[in-house]
Protein backbone atom coordinates (compact mmCIF):
# COMPACT_ATOMS: atom_id res chain seq x y z
CA UNK A 1 0.00 0.00 0.00
CA UNK A 2 1.69 3.22 -1.14
CA UNK A 3 0.88 5.47 1.82
CA UNK A 4 3.10 8.25 0.51
CA UNK A 5 1.00 8.45 -2.65
CA UNK A 6 -2.18 8.84 -0.61
CA UNK A 7 -0.59 11.54 1.53
CA UNK A 8 0.69 13.33 -1.57
CA UNK A 9 -2.79 13.30 -3.05
CA UNK A 10 -4.21 14.62 0.22
CA UNK A 11 -1.65 17.43 0.23
CA UNK A 12 -2.62 18.36 -3.32
CA UNK A 13 -6.39 18.28 -2.68
CA UNK A 14 -6.51 19.99 0.73
CA UNK A 15 -6.11 23.56 -0.65
CA UNK A 16 -9.33 23.12 -2.63
CA UNK A 17 -11.11 21.78 0.45
CA UNK A 18 -9.84 24.64 2.60
CA UNK A 19 -10.84 27.30 0.06
CA UNK A 20 -14.38 25.91 -0.07
CA UNK A 21 -14.48 25.70 3.73
CA UNK A 22 -13.33 29.30 4.05
CA UNK A 23 -15.99 30.41 1.61
CA UNK A 24 -18.64 28.48 3.55
CA UNK A 25 -17.39 30.07 6.78
CA UNK A 26 -18.22 33.52 5.43
CA UNK A 27 -21.61 32.38 4.17
CA UNK A 28 -22.85 29.99 6.89
CA UNK A 29 -20.76 30.56 10.00
CA UNK A 30 -18.31 28.61 12.14
CA UNK A 31 -19.98 25.32 13.04
CA UNK A 32 -21.55 24.62 9.62
CA UNK A 33 -18.20 25.32 7.97
CA UNK A 34 -16.57 22.62 10.15
CA UNK A 35 -19.26 20.17 9.11
CA UNK A 36 -18.76 21.16 5.48
CA UNK A 37 -15.00 20.66 5.90
CA UNK A 38 -15.55 17.10 7.07
CA UNK A 39 -18.19 16.11 4.52
CA UNK A 40 -19.14 18.16 1.47
CA UNK A 41 -15.75 19.85 1.20
CA UNK A 42 -14.18 16.54 0.26
CA UNK A 43 -16.55 16.13 -2.68
CA UNK A 44 -15.95 19.69 -3.85
CA UNK A 45 -12.17 19.33 -3.45
CA UNK A 46 -12.17 16.06 -5.37
CA UNK A 47 -14.31 17.55 -8.12
CA UNK A 48 -12.10 20.62 -8.38
CA UNK A 49 -8.97 18.49 -8.51
CA UNK A 50 -10.59 16.40 -11.24
CA UNK A 51 -11.45 19.49 -13.28
CA UNK A 52 -8.12 21.30 -12.85
CA UNK A 53 -5.52 18.53 -12.57
CA UNK A 54 -7.19 15.68 -14.44
CA UNK A 55 -3.98 14.25 -15.87
CA UNK A 56 -2.44 13.70 -12.43
CA UNK A 57 -4.85 10.83 -11.90
CA UNK A 58 -2.73 8.80 -14.36
CA UNK A 59 0.14 8.92 -11.89
CA UNK A 60 -2.01 7.32 -9.20
CA UNK A 61 -3.57 4.91 -11.67
CA UNK A 62 -0.09 3.72 -12.66
CA UNK A 63 0.59 3.01 -8.99
CA UNK A 64 -2.52 0.83 -8.92
CA UNK A 65 -4.70 3.34 -7.07
CA UNK A 66 -8.15 4.04 -8.44
CA UNK A 67 -10.09 7.25 -7.97
CA UNK A 68 -12.38 5.50 -5.52
CA UNK A 69 -9.41 4.43 -3.37
CA UNK A 70 -8.10 8.00 -3.45
CA UNK A 71 -11.48 9.34 -2.42
CA UNK A 72 -11.75 6.89 0.48
CA UNK A 73 -8.23 7.72 1.62
CA UNK A 74 -8.91 11.46 1.56
CA UNK A 75 -12.14 10.92 3.48
CA UNK A 76 -10.39 8.84 6.15
CA UNK A 77 -7.42 11.17 6.47
CA UNK A 78 -9.77 14.13 6.73
CA UNK A 79 -11.75 12.40 9.47
CA UNK A 80 -8.65 11.34 11.37
CA UNK A 81 -7.10 14.80 11.21
CA UNK A 82 -10.22 16.93 11.03
CA UNK A 83 -12.39 15.67 13.88
CA UNK A 84 -9.84 16.24 16.66
CA UNK A 85 -8.93 19.66 15.25
CA UNK A 86 -12.60 20.66 15.06
CA UNK A 87 -13.27 19.45 18.59
CA UNK A 88 -10.24 21.29 19.98
CA UNK A 89 -11.20 24.52 18.21
CA UNK A 90 -14.80 24.26 19.40
CA UNK A 91 -13.61 23.57 22.95
CA UNK A 92 -11.28 26.58 22.91
CA UNK A 93 -13.99 28.84 21.50
CA UNK A 94 -16.55 27.63 24.03
CA UNK A 95 -14.01 28.12 26.82
CA UNK A 96 -13.28 31.73 25.92
CA UNK A 97 -16.63 32.84 24.49
CA UNK A 98 -19.06 30.66 26.37
CA UNK A 99 -21.90 28.46 25.20
CA UNK A 100 -22.00 27.94 21.43
CA UNK A 101 -25.45 27.33 20.07
CA UNK A 102 -25.35 24.96 17.10
CA UNK A 103 -28.87 25.86 16.02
Amino acid sequence: MPIRAYLQFYKSIIPFILMFTLLSFFIFGLVPSFIIFLTIGIFIGFLTFYLIKKKEFYFYYNLGISKWKLFRAVFLINLILGVPIVLIILFIISFFIGDISII
